[in-house]
């Protein structure tokens, strides 16, 4: 039997991991979220003094070896039988992943791990392309916004707590600048796939979200059997 997969797209801090995880969790399926694998590579991009515009760096993901475990209610991230999960939002990252995502001969790569990794089981995949670039024939296509204060807010809130130096008018402009370019880049940009059911959850919980989605999902899965039912 085919795998099936639910992809979530959107921008920056839309909430889609918690809401990503919570989902995969209530129908019981994997999850996994895709920017997770471009912060991988860039770790090791990183460590090994990798300029990351270089040729080098599609070499660095194509030697990636990437599992997930569910450990503690969160998935842990190995690469190369490491666990790298809590290194994946360091600074340095963040500041490097845009660069590297933004490389096609990357893209292709991440696009071959993506394949691998929901070969054999039923999976909820996020990112910024799953819907429109990867997965574009998946049944169930979410794409998650909220306005860019209230997407600011958040990031703000889960970094203050590591540097009360934080500060949310610099959060909210570094927002800004990483939507125009997840918007602009030439290769996948950031769109709202076909077919996608657009949630905004500015005003919304990540278990409203949810149970929009689940609510969703169950109407379409039963429109499918009618329609099956009435060709058969």
């Amino acid at each position: 039997m085919e795998t099936e997969v639910i992809t979530i797209d959107g921008p920056t801090s839309s909430g889609k991991n918690s809401v990503g995880f919570l989902l995969a969790q209530k129908l019981g399926y994997q999850y996994i979220d895709s920017g997770s694998i471009y912060r991988a590579g860039s770790i090791f991009v990183l460590r090994n003094n990798i300029s990351p515009d270089s040729e080098k760096v599609a070499e660095v993901f194509k030697n990636l070896q990437i599992e997930t475990k569910t450990q503690d209610h969160e998935v842990r991230f190995l690469v190369n039988g490491e666990d790298i999960t809590d290194h994946l939002h360091d600074p340095e990252v963040t500041k490097t992943v845009p660069i590297v995502a933004a490389i096609g001969e990357v893209r292709e790569e991440v696009k071959k791990i993506q394949y691998n990794l929901v070969n054999s089981k039923n999976t909820v995949m996020t990112g910024r392309d799953i819907g429109s670039e990867i997965f574009p024939d998946a049944m169930h296509k979410f794409y998650l916004t909220a306005s860019v204060e209230v997407r600011a807010q958040r990031r703000f809130k889960q970094l203050v707590e590591k540097d009360p130096k934080v500060k949310y008018e610099e959060i909210l402009k570094s927002m800004e600048d990483r939507d125009e370019k997840d918007m602009t880049r030439e290769v996948s940009p950031l769109r709202i796939p076909e077919d996608a059911v657009v949630i905004d959850n500015s005003d919304l919980t990540i278990e409203q979200t949810v149970e929009k989605m689940l609510k969703y999902i169950q109407s379409n899965v039963i429109a499918n059997e009618v329609k099956q039912s009435g060709s058969g």
